[in-house]
């Protein structure tokens, strides 16, 4: 399935830059996804980014500022626009431009940190808010989804890991919850799932499905196990 989603992106990419849009729930597997793809391609010769949106995620500073923070991973906490023009930048045929630079360690962008991406054939763009993008934007567009009580068990355990692992870094945020008795940590994580994740996900992120022009489906495994033509390429 992964090779004929490889191929039909292979037989579609006609210029000198395409984009792929790629999204689906917070912990669905995005970013892996995104990876394999770019692995796939850099093997058939083409040059590929990958790009998560959270580099146009708005500082912590500003999302406190506008009484926002709590809805943090929400479209109106990223700068949209600055992300559309970043594309535009590329069709224009800028040879390079520079993002922020963010961080999984301190949950913010990293102050004076950024990141060089010269045009590639291919450019990934990843992240809960890929699809938000005018269409014209994304030449592919593919939704990941899956059972949402996998999901919710891929987020828990992705966070329980994350969080062990920050007993030793006091610079991350994770650091303060490292000690938490299990039973404590499950309830705050998940607490934060339905308050946040699950939120984000029913009101913006799933409705952006009918951008896809393909769904891909997960199982309980992780694996990816179908390929479906999403609405966008069936309406078209």
């Amino acid at each position: 399935m992964l090779t004929e989603l490889l191929e039909t992106i292979k037989k579609a990419q006609t210029g000198a830059f395409f984009t792929v849009g790629l999204t689906g729930s917070v912990a669905v597997g995005k970013s892996t996804m995104a990876e394999r793809l770019q692995s796939g391609l850099e093997k058939a010769g083409y040059r590929v980014a990958v790009l998560s949106t959270d580099a146009f995620l708005k500082s912590n500073d500003n999302l406190h500022q506008a009484g926002i923070f709590d809805e943090k991973g929400f479209p109106k906490s990223y700068d949209l626009k600055a992300l559309a023009d970043f594309i535009r930048g590329f069709r224009a045929g800028e040879t390079s431009q520079v993002t922020r630079v963010y961080s999984q360690t301190l949950a913010d962008l990293v102050p004076g940190e950024s990141r060089l991406i010269e045009r590639p054939d291919i450019l990934i763009l990843e992240g809960v808010v890929a699809l938000q993008l005018p269409s014209e934007l994304l030449d592919c567009t593919l939704f990941i989804e899956a059972e949402m009580e996998d999901v919710k068990d891929w987020y828990l355990a992705r966070n329980l890991l994350a969080t062990v692992k920050s007993i030793d870094r006091p610079d991350s945020w994770r650091s303060q919850y490292a000690h938490l008795p299990l039973a404590d940590f499950y309830q705050l994580a998940m607490a934060v799932w339905e308050k946040t994740n699950q939120k984000n996900y029913d009101d913006y992120i799933v409705k952006t499905k009918e951008a896809a022009d393909w769904l891909l489906s997960f199982d309980h495994y992780h694996q990816l196990v179908a390929v479906h033509q999403g609405p966008r390429q069936l309406k078209g």
